[in-house]
């Protein structure tokens, strides 16, 4: 097996169950003040919204990002990047394409669950 698309660490099915991975619409998006990369993203869970900040500046332009589907870690300990918390983190493919983000296939609830 190439070792390149072995995962660092195996885990079992509950520590999976442990993860809150959600298919998130994004509501708002804007680049940070004075940051070279971070966006600032407003997602809606279905009922409750919160701010992920992310280094995709160079991949998105905000106003393109407006009202897709994306997939998000919800339940992430919160970071603070630029004075500004990051409630979750956005899922994504880094390779030699660039970075594009984790979408769904056609249209789900807001806060549906990733399983």
């Amino acid at each position: 097996m190439n070792n390149k698309l072995r995962s660092a660490m195996e885990i079992d099915i509950n520590y999976f169950r442990q993860l809150d991975i959600r298919a998130v619409k994004v509501v708002s998006a804007e680049k940070v003040e004075k940051s070279r990369s971070l966006l600032r993203l407003i997602v809606d869970l279905g009922g409750e919204q919160k701010q992920i900040i992310s280094s995709i500046a160079d991949y998105y332009n905000p106003s393109d990002l407006v009202g897709k589907t994306i997939i998000i870690l919800n339940n992430l300990k919160p970071a603070k990047f630029m004075g500004l918390e990051s409630q979750g983190m956005l899922l994504a493919v880094d390779n030699e394409d660039g970075v594009k983000l984790l979408t769904v296939d056609g249209e789900v609830k807001p806060g549906s669950r990733v399983s």
